[in-house]
């Protein structure tokens, strides 16, 4: 049994990572498919060293490096803040890579079980606490990556899916859905405005009666952007699907900027009009 953990850890870390792959290879935890350990070796290399530099940091009334400290190593401590980076990459890449909360946890605790076999039963009871910690960040990382993955599919096909089309080839249209974010409005608000050069169009129909919240803070940060561009200038927006609150910020919005925003009850009644300033003729309009 090696006395200096540390040691252990900065000098033989291939050992105790050739360690952690055969307990991991065989944990019962893991999802039942084929996984090469080799493939989070790196990461798991990279914890192993991350462990061993905060054992080896000096710490106040300890006598010298690697030996068993008074207290337990602090989570969220300086000494053991490469460690917890490590932690929050493996679980971030286990997400990336398809692997499950699971796995996750294979993987600390193959290695919890790799460094104790290279240090005193003592180091046991002061490590226990500190790998539960890691385990805690390693999974927290991983569930916040797949979060943001998740988001960003769903912006993707949000920004893909949303209509900016040509109802007619003088009148674009454009039908906000959703909750996008603000990056995902100013592209669509952007493909708007490329209609809107394209076919020089006077008016451009904006349906917001299928967004969750008209005025959430992203989508008028994203308007205001819109408005601000100088061709809108000459561009009437028919405003359609608006309650008269979100009407009302909207057309202050225009005009703070010098944007004509016309509101407008329905899609129908707002296309009419776009027609009407485009010089179309509207047979067998109903008043």
């Amino acid at each position: 049994m090696e006395s200096d953990l540390s040691a252990a850890l900065l000098d033989r870390t291939d050992e105790v990572l050739a360690s952690w792959s055969h307990r991991f290879d065989r944990s019962a935890l893991r999802i039942p498919r084929p996984i090469d350990p080799r493939q989070f070796g790196a990461l798991v290399s990279t914890m192993i060293i991350g462990l061993g530099e905060a054992i080896s940091r000096p710490r106040a009334g300890e006598p010298r490096r690697g030996t068993i400290p008074a207290q337990p190593l602090r989570p969220g401590g300086p000494e053991v803040r490469e460690l917890e980076k490590a932690a929050a990459l493996a679980g971030a890449s286990l997400s990336a890579a398809g692997a499950s909360g699971f796995d996750v946890a294979a993987l600390v605790l193959a290695m919890r079980d790799a460094v104790f076999e290279f240090a005193s039963s003592d180091w046991a009871a002061v490590l226990s606490d500190l790998f539960e910690w890691v385990l805690v960040i390693a999974i927290d990382s991983f569930a916040a990556a797949g979060t943001a993955a998740a988001e960003e599919r769903a912006a993707e096909h949000l920004d893909a899916g949303t209509p900016v089309v040509l109802v007619t080839p003088e009148v674009p249209a454009v039908l906000l859905l959703g909750a996008p974010g603000a990056d995902a409005i100013d592209s669509i608000l952007g493909r708007a405005l490329l209609l809107i050069v394209r076919v020089g169009a006077r008016t451009l129909v904006l349906d917001l009666s299928g967004l969750a919240d008209p005025t959430a803070p992203p989508v008028i940060a994203a308007a205001a952007r819109f408005f601000d561009q100088k061709r809108l200038a000459e561009v009437e927006i028919a405003l359609s699907g608006a309650t008269a609150q979100v009407a009302d910020a909207w057309v202050a919005l225009g005009r703070a900027r010098g944007v004509t925003v016309r509101p407008i009850e329905r899609f129908d009644a707002a296309v009419a009009r776009a027609l009407e300033r485009a010089g179309c003729q509207i047979v067998g309009r109903r008043s």
